[in-house]
Order: structure tokens, then sequence, then C-alpha cells
């Protein structure tokens, strides 16, 4: 029997929240969503997340992510592909960071139970900074994708990215996410996840690095 062919539309959505009271009273609330569009050999992402954490009634941190992206096949290794990311987050010193970029990805295993991606690609960035002068800049990126399926109702995953200002060799990104994902159901899943995001110039009063660690509720569809 054939099966049948995989769906055209695949994604998933987050929801976090964390909350204390008594001396102190602090909350976290964290919202994603991650939609795929596949008509072989085309892959179409759309992405967004926000973080908003608050101390007191006072925010402490609030994060916009977004992303779009185009890739093609060209085997079944070699991929080209155009995206878009989007940051906000003023509690790092940027106001907006749009940076576009395209490029070849190849993948060195794609098994049932290990799959691994490597990424290279050119593109342009602009930064609007909360403080100092804005930048814009061309820039090199580079990523590894990793997943690993240890067992059939969990795995585990790794996203690293490299970004590369050409006109400042001093101004560089690090953001790295790593997270295991267990499925309750057929539809929920719980995802334990680690980010780090580290500016090497980071905008001047600001520190290099920022971390977030989450457990959330996903939603598959």
């Amino acid at each position: 029997v054939t099966p049948p062919p995989p769906p055209l539309f695949t994604g998933s959505g987050e929801f976090s929240w964390l909350a204390t009271t008594g001396n102190s009273k602090t909350s976290s609330l964290g919202l994603g969503i991650d939609v795929f569009y596949k008509p072989a050999p085309w892959t179409f992402e759309l992405a967004f997340s926000y973080l908003h954490s608050s101390t007191d009634s006072i925010t402490t941190a609030e994060r916009y992510k977004g992303l779009m992206s185009a890739s093609r096949d060209l085997t079944d290794r070699i991929d080209v592909f155009v995206k878009g990311a989007y940051l906000r987050d003023t509690f790092a010193g940027l106001d907006s960071l749009f940076a576009i970029n395209s490029g070849a990805g190849y993948k060195l295993f794609n098994t049932d139970s290990q799959f691994l991606r490597a990424s290279v690609g050119f593109g342009y960035t602009w930064e609007n900074q909360t403080t100092g002068l804005d930048r814009n800049y061309a820039n090199v990126a580079a990523g590894l994708n990793y997943k690993w399926t240890f067992s059939k109702t969990a795995f585990f995953s790794n996203d690293f990215g490299y970004l590369l200002d050409l006109a400042d060799t001093n101004n560089w990104f690090i953001n790295d996410t790593a997270a295991v994902t267990a499925s309750l159901t057929s539809v929920f899943a719980i995802k334990a996840s680690w980010t780090i995001l580290y500016r090497h110039e980071p905008v001047p009063g600001f520190k290099t690095t920022d971390t977030t660690t989450a457990v959330s509720l996903v939603a598959k569809f």
C-alpha cells in the first residue's frame, strides 16, 4: 500500500507562563508559532515568538522575534534558501534588527533518528539601536540545525546561528537554542528549552549575553 503524501501544511504553537507572589511579584509569558508549507521541492516557513517578563509590575524583559524563509531542495542533501529575520529587544539595546540572507544548505545526516544540516549565506542587516549610532552592514551568516529522535515520543534539537558584520568584524552574534520535546498526546507536547544570545560588541551600556530558560506547552497542527 502506497503511504499517503505528507501534509502540505504543518506547524506548532507554544505557550509558557510563570508567576510568583509573596515578598515579590514576578511573571513571565512566552508565546510562539511556527508554520510550514511544503509543496515539494519547496519549503516555506513563517515563525513568530514573544517573551515578556516583569517584577513587581515593572517590565524587565520584552522580546519580539520573526522569521520568513523559502528554500528549495536541489538534491536529497543540497538546498538553496532566502530568509528574512526580525528582532526587537530594547532590554538588549535593539529597537529593531532586520537581516535578509540567501545561501545554501547541506544535510550531513538525514535519517529517522538523526538530522544535521549546515548552512552559509550572505546578506544585509539594518540595525536601529536604543542608544548610540544605528548600523547598516553587509553580513555573512552560518548555521547548524540538529535533531536527535531518541524515542518514539521524544527528541532533542539544537539550532545554532552565527552572524558577522563584514564592515566591523568585532561585531558578531551567536544565537543558540537547545531543547528537549516530549509528546503528551498526538497533539500536545511539553518542551524544555535554553536559549543564549551573545553579542561580541554590544550596544553601549548593555551586556554581551542574554539567556532564556523556558518550559512550554506545545500544540502541533
